[in-house]
């Protein structure tokens, strides 16, 4: 097998001289690079940082089965500073129907603390033996 070498100026002539490809990106690439991440960056906080639209999720504290036209629910819901909070409270039978339904408000309040549930104790009028008492949803008014 014979070895076949290159000349390099005979091959520069006639070919022309091979460009080694530069390393990185260019200064507008930098550039356009940066400005995308900063607008994620900027559609994040925005998402973020929104104002909630529904309440954090109320809790069941306790209940109790007083006889079937009565049931007693505690409740934690957290509380808004400038919106008056709306919740669902109700009792339910063995058989998940809805015996008893009532809908408590939380005002608006300077002094409300949002991180801090506010617990609310709920006499509801059942329509039979209830076998729960629980939230069922809450929402800003």
């Amino acid at each position: 097998m014979t070895e076949v070498t290159v000349d390099r100026p005979l091959h520069d002539d006639r070919y022309g001289r091979t460009r080694t490809p530069k390393r990185g990106l260019s200064r507008t690439s930098k550039i356009i690079a940066a400005a995308a991440v900063l607008a994620v960056a900027v559609v994040i906080a925005v998402w973020a940082f929104r104002p909630q639209t529904d309440p954090t999720t109320p809790r069941t504290l306790d209940y109790s089965v007083v006889d079937s036209s009565s049931t007693q629910v505690s409740v934690g819901i957290f509380p808004d500073r400038t919106r008056d909070v709306h919740c669902i409270v109700q009792a339910t039978n063995d058989n998940e129907a809805v015996v008893g339904f009532t809908e408590v408000t939380v005002p608006a309040a300077a002094d409300n603390d949002p991180n801090s549930p506010r617990q609310l104790d709920i006499d509801l009028a059942t329509t039979q033996l209830a076998a729960s008492g629980h939230v069922d949803s809450c929402w800003f008014e």
